[in-house]
């Protein structure tokens, strides 16, 4: 039976794509120009900004500037229905693309470093190139009104851009100030706690006889305090209707101190962990994930605070209308100034109308991401504690069982078709080192915790990627992002309403939490998409999931191809 993705109630849609999609084509047609007139200057700029950033950064970066795009895209749909191309803007944007192709051309004949440097170079063309990007990014604004907006938005990118392309620079700086201090912390709260005398044997070495650490750039916190700005920043303009303004900005130099601080903690934990439990998981597993433990408790942490202090945030939204003094409050339905906001409370939360609550969708997920952390923290290679993810995981959906209505109807026939499908398309892309080595495959195999142990630990790992790893997905994927780019409120939103921009969004969004798998990853998500719209049921997208999942079980038992799982 073919898939019939749901219509949207909006008719006008494909209008506002085949604009967007103009526009879209214009800027690739001048970077195709660019790159096929001067491959040598455009890769060196390439180079010299992936050296500068690194790989994951600069992905970070991108993935927030597309999410803004689409964000505003979403929030300006009807606009850019009815615009008409500016022509001062296409103007504007041949003038900067030829400026920057003379520089680029100036570049590649080698007339500018002699006078300017390298460094001087790069920053000449970096700027003919943000300027045809501000140009570019112009003519996506449906209306002028919008251009102060653009140019703040544009000067904050810009800002995000060069603090990415300096981070090391900044960071050497931050520790040249804060480095001895933060030396002499770890210090203070490792003596009651070693078990043994404390030394330093260097400026920036501590520990004791039997384990000691050296304290790098790197590790002083200062990429950490950027994160926490980054996630304060979001969280502050996402709910900024129901904040305090100026004196929410007082979390940004809260978040700065309690994150600087947690990072002493972390070393000194992690100096702990060497001493009093094995160097070897203090190296290879906590290290690695002590600093995104710290960064999601002072986060998260500080916006649960945050909503708890009347002086930081309202107790109804400024267009809310404020309850009479004297109206009766109904225990259902009535107005509780001493509730958190933007919380509902339903006469039974246990149901939803059009599907699982954003609650209901993110718990599991959030469950499984902090689990899986806390869990590889303390672990050095393979996963022994993978157990662990698969049971909080499920008792997390097992509390939440009432939010989840799967209905009468039978499973899926298309679904499991779906999964077959993807997982052939899946080994077909796979690349050819994807076996790995056999030290690689030796580290992960379950064999090395000897019987019965193995084979319970592969019960588990089989339970949790064919059972617990896609629900959790699904509902986060399809349950909350594709709603949640339809409408702020997903409980407005039925399961399965089909819109471009949440189909494609949300499986990329899939295939980036993947990593170095997103190519195969996106076009799994959209499978799981498809599965989705054909009956408008969630449980069809876990399903498919859960199908192609079982296959690669299957496969990697067979193989022994132990680090196809990770």
């Amino acid at each position: 039976m073919p898939v019939h993705p749901t219509p949207s109630t909006d008719d006008s849609e494909p209008r506002l794509w085949r604009a967007f999609a103009t526009r879209v084509a214009i800027v690739l047609f001048e970077l195709g120009i660019m790159a096929g007139c001067f491959p040598g200057p455009v890769a060196m700029l390439k180079a010299v900004v992936l050296e500068s950033t690194g790989f994951n950064r600069w992905r970070m970066v991108l993935l927030a500037l597309v999410a803004l795009l689409l964000n505003h895209l979403r929030n300006n749909a009807s606009e850019y229905r009815d615009s008409q191309y500016c022509r001062r803007t296409i103007a504007w944007n041949v003038v900067s693309w030829v400026a920057l192709l003379a520089g680029l051309g100036a570049m590649a004949g080698g007339l500018i470093e002699p006078s300017l440097g390298r460094w001087g170079q790069f920053s000449l063309v970096m700027t003919m190139a943000v300027i045809w990007a501000v140009s570019a990014l112009a003519m996506w604004l449906p209306r002028r009104e919008q251009i102060p907006h653009f140019i703040g938005f544009a000067t904050f990118v810009t800002m995000i851009f060069w603090a990415a392309l300096r981070v090391e620079r900044f960071t050497g700086w931050f520790w040249s100030y804060t480095g001895t201090t933060t030396v002499s912390l770890v210090h203070m709260l490792l003596a009651p706690l070693a078990s043994a005398p404390v030394i330093r044997p260097a400026p920036f070495v501590i520990g004791t006889a039997d384990f000691t650490v050296e304290i790098k750039e790197a590790c002083g916190g200062f990429q950490g305090i950027g994160l926490i700005c980054m996630l304060l920043g979001g969280y502050l303009w996402w709910f900024r209707r129901v904040h305090r303004f100026p004196q929410s900005f007082l979390l940004f130099p809260i978040g700065i101190v309690v994150i600087w601080l947690a990072n002493a903690v972390r070393i000194t934990a992690l100096i702990l962990v060497g001493i009093h439990l094995d160097p070897k998981i203090a190296v290879d597993g906590f290290h690695s994930q002590a600093g995104w433990i710290s960064f999601l408790v002072v986060g998260l942490g500080m916006i649960w605070a945050a909503q708890q202090i009347p002086f930081f945030i309202s107790t109804l939204p400024p267009d809310a209308d404020p309850p009479l003094d004297d109206a009766p409050v109904t225990p259902g339905g009535g107005s509780d100034a001493s509730s958190p906001p933007f919380v509902t409370q339903p006469d039974d939360p246990s149901v939803a109308i059009h599907g699982p609550s954003t609650v209901a969708c993110l718990l599991p997920f959030l469950a499984l991401t902090s689990v899986t952390i806390l869990t590889q923290a303390f672990t050095s290679g393979f996963s022994v504690l993978y157990p662990v993810r698969v049971i909080a995981v499920a008792a997390v959906l097992w509390s939440l069982r009432g939010h989840y209505r799967l209905g009468p109807a039978p499973i899926s026939p298309l679904a499991i078709g779906i999964g077959l499908t993807t997982f052939l398309v899946w080994m077909a892309l796979a690349p050819d080192d994807a076996i790995g080595t056999p030290e690689e495959i030796a580290l992960l195999d379950p064999i090395q915790l000897g019987q019965p142990w193995a084979l319970l630990w592969l019960l588990f790992r089989v339970a949790g990627y064919t059972i617990t790893v896609p629900i959790a997905e699904e509902l986060v994927f399809r349950g909350f992002l594709a709603r949640r780019l339809i409408n702020d409120d997903i409980e407005q939103v039925p399961i399965g309403t089909f819109t471009w921009l949440s189909f494609l969004a949300s499986s990329l969004a899939f295939g980036v939490m993947h990593g170095g798998d997103w190519q195969r990853a996106t076009l799994a998500g959209i499978a799981f998409a498809l599965a989705l719209y054909h009956r408008r049921r969630l449980s069809d997208a876990i399903v498919a999931h859960a199908t192609i999942n079982a296959c690669l079980a299957v496969w990697v038992i067979a193989t022994g191809s132990w680090n196809e799982w990770g």
